[in-house]
């Protein structure tokens, strides 16, 4: 067990690491990222236009976050909203992770090293909703150890704990739920417990059963995908893609190897006595994560990396549940301070040349908009040789945050959305264009005032020579255009 000032220390070094990558950039490579501070500006628009096109969905269990997002909207202005509002979310993760090593009696150093989980495909991504259930979720753990003087107090504040984890994402809530039920009926055999704090969450279980129908009603509907099979998730680099998958190169794959290390050789040591060193309630948690992580489908209601999301928590909690490694302390807290500064620093680097070389002309093509454009973004540059997925799918939704007007593609579009068309838009141009820019038409330019393109010289140059299109930015990977009629 840490003492409370060497966790302070320990969290305020995290913190301040973490935080290191945010503040020196001004575009961060999270994809969803301009999508989620668009909403902002749309949830402004609903507010204070009843005519406009867009609807408030007030018991959406994803809107917690923009909370967080709207508040730094006002502080930091729209086009740092995103990032800081991530940084804010880290910086809560971290804290959580510190506070529960301190209340559940687990090292310090465990906390954090596990801090570096944050970096992966949950934030490159930007599943904003998750990552800030995911702190939360901790909360709930701790809660779910408090002992109350009387049934209606109990009952009353997890009937409000209820409400924020369902507000921030359904997925957190039905895991902290079916966490009540592991907990109290299976570990610990107290069923009336369960009873009172099931039923002070079953008003939130009936409204997501409401809630969910309108999904199917508005289109957010796929395929389930299984891309990988479980026995390929345990014998591949799939483990190491699910626990970060945000940075290429070899840098995940090592840090990687060393939380595997730190675990192994955290249980080989303390072999012996194991089982009185750890903690079982945590241990459990990260199994029933890895479970999760190795049973549900890839995609399942378009919702992407629907396992892969699950192994960061898992790892993370598995570090803090198991005993520390049995090393002098000061040679131990120098391993993690240099995995943890070495990782984040790094990160830092790739963060600053991604924004340098593959979002060059950006903030030049940003500019030259005027406010309400109605703009077509396509980024023919799919991947990028630093960030992993589709990094600049959503990069032309800036637009939207800087200046409004409307896109060819818009989270307004999404059915679980705070904010959302009041109708149900059917786009008359070319569907998914943000994914396959190479099928756009010509015919398809014609629906908008501005294109946003992410794309080679060579391109460019195709594009500048189109009667269509006339260049309005030179230089750069992305270049604003002109649509003429």
């Amino acid at each position: 067990m840490s003492n409370k000032r060497e966790i302070i220390i320990l969290a305020a070094l995290s913190c301040a690491l973490a935080a290191i990558p945010f503040l020196v950039v001004n575009f961060p490579p999270i994809i969803d990222l301009p999508q989620h501070v668009a909403q902002v500006r749309l949830f402004g628009e609903a507010i204070s236009n009843p005519a406009s096109p867009y609807r408030i969905q007030w018991i959406t269990p994803y809107s917690l976050v923009y909370a967080v997002l709207g508040g730094n909207w006002l502080i930091f202005g729209p086009i740092n909203a995103g990032r800081m509002g991530m940084l804010m979310i880290v910086v809560f993760w971290v804290i959580m992770l510190h506070l529960l090593s301190y209340k559940m009696k687990r090292p310090a150093l465990a906390a954090s090293l596990a801090s570096i989980l944050f970096f992966g495909h949950i934030l490159y991504w930007g599943f904003y909703q998750f990552a800030f259930g995911w702190p939360l979720f901790i909360g709930w753990i701790l809660l779910s150890k408090t002992e109350f003087q009387t049934r209606w107090k109990e009952g009353l504040v997890f009937f409000l704990a209820s409400i924020i984890l369902y507000m921030a994402h359904i997925f957190w809530f039905l895991v902290a739920v079916g966490w009540l039920v592991v907990r109290h009926l299976i570990l610990k055999g107290d069923l009336k417990r369960l009873m009172i704090r099931v039923a002070a969450a079953s008003p939130l279980i009936l409204l997501g059963l409401a809630w969910y129908p309108s999904l199917g009603a508005y289109g957010f509907i796929s395929q389930t995908i299984w891309a990988t099979t479980p026995f390929e998730r345990l014998f591949s680099a799939w483990l190491v893609d699910a626990t970060f998958g945000g940075i290429k190169g070899s840098i995940e794959y090592i840090v990687f190897g060393l939380l595997i290390v730190w675990i192994v050789v955290a249980c080989l040591q303390n072999r012996k006595d194991l089982l009185s060193k750890l903690d079982r309630e945590l241990v459990v948690i990260s199994a029933l994560f890895m479970l999760l992580a190795f049973i549900l489908p890839d995609k399942q209601t378009n919702t992407i990396r629907f396992c892969q999301r699950w192994v960061p928590p898992a790892l993370a909690f598995l570090l803090i549940g198991l005993p520390s490694p049995r090393l002098k302390k000061s040679m131990l807290t120098g391993v993690v301070v240099v995995i943890v500064a070495g990782f984040l620093l790094l990160t830092s680097w790739q963060w600053i040349a991604f924004e340098r070389t593959e979002l060059s002309g950006l903030k030049e093509s940003l500019a030259v908009l005027p406010q309400t454009p109605k703009v077509l973004g396509l980024s023919y540059i799919k991947d990028s040789p630093i960030v992993r997925g589709r990094p600049f799918i959503q990069t032309f939704a800036y637009s939207q945050v800087l200046k409004g007007g409307e896109l060819n593609f818009s989270f307004a579009d999404f059915g679980p959305s705070l904010v959302v068309y009041r109708e149900r838009r059917l786009p008359p141009w070319t569907p998914e264009l943000e994914w396959f820019p190479e099928k756009a038409k010509k015919s398809d330019l014609l629906f908008f005032d501005y294109a946003l393109l992410n794309a080679d010289e060579k391109l460019h140059a195709a594009a500048s020579s189109n009667q269509v299109l006339k260049p309005l930015t030179k230089g750069g990977r992305w270049r604003c255009y002109k649509v003429g009629r």
